[in-house]
């Protein structure tokens, strides 16, 4: 165990049993997803490149820092090459503690679908705990343009449908709030399709919302 892994030994513990029941959940397959940890204000923890969620292990966990420096990584390994959006997202937001990135099968559903539709006040507690679902403009996987993708979403709310790829979670509290925020919304997001299924899906008024703040 390297130094910079003692010192952060229980937040990489964190990461990795979140990177496990993403997968248990079903959230994550083959090597998709990723999921990052601000540990401190210019020091990150993220997931490494090409790797099953299931199969992270402690010594797996990348340490780098907010310019994109790699600390510590796996021998013969690096970060995901999702890296650029996880730093500019918590360089923006530096409430954010913890990002994660899945693919939810009717998250992704909603994302390859397109439009608002989660965007709008269906239930109080998504409303409270995390915001609207807020698209963002597909923009090829890996690439910097996905990461500047988020520049006009990321104030906006802590989740996001990334469009033809996946959603993606914030939260200000760790990576496993963030995971529990996401299997949240993917439950919303089930009821409000079977809403929609039924006839429609009637959204809390503006009333409603304003009640719950």
């Amino acid at each position: 165990m390297t130094t910079l892994q003692q010192q952060y030994q229980a937040q990489i513990i964190e990461l990795v049993n979140t990177c496990h029941r993403a997968a248990q959940l079903g959230y994550v397959h083959s090597q998709g997803g990723n999921l990052s940890m601000r540990v401190e204000e210019d020091i990150v923890l993220i997931t490494p490149t090409k790797m099953y969620k299931a199969d992270v292990t402690f010594d797996d966990i990348c340490i780098v820092t907010m310019e994109g420096l790699t600390l510590y990584a796996p021998e013969g390994g690096k970060p995901t090459g999702e890296l650029p959006f996880h730093l500019r997202i918590l360089g923006r937001r530096p409430d954010l503690k913890a990002l994660v990135h899945a693919h939810p099968p009717i998250l992704t559903g909603f994302a390859i679908a397109g439009g608002h539709f989660l965007e709008k006040p269906y239930l109080p507690e998504p409303v409270l705990e995390v915001g609207p679902m807020v698209m963002v403009p597909y923009a090829e996987p890996l690439s910097e343009e996905l990461a500047l993708r988020f520049d006009e979403a990321v104030e906006k709310s802590n989740g996001f449908l990334m469009e033809n790829h996946g959603a993606l979670m914030g939260s200000t509290e760790g990576v496993r709030r963030a995971l529990q925020l996401l299997e949240m919304m993917e439950a919303a997001a089930r009821s409000v399709l079977v809403a929609h299924m039924l006839g429609g899906a009637k959204t809390l008024s503006k009333a409603d919302v304003e009640n719950l703040n």
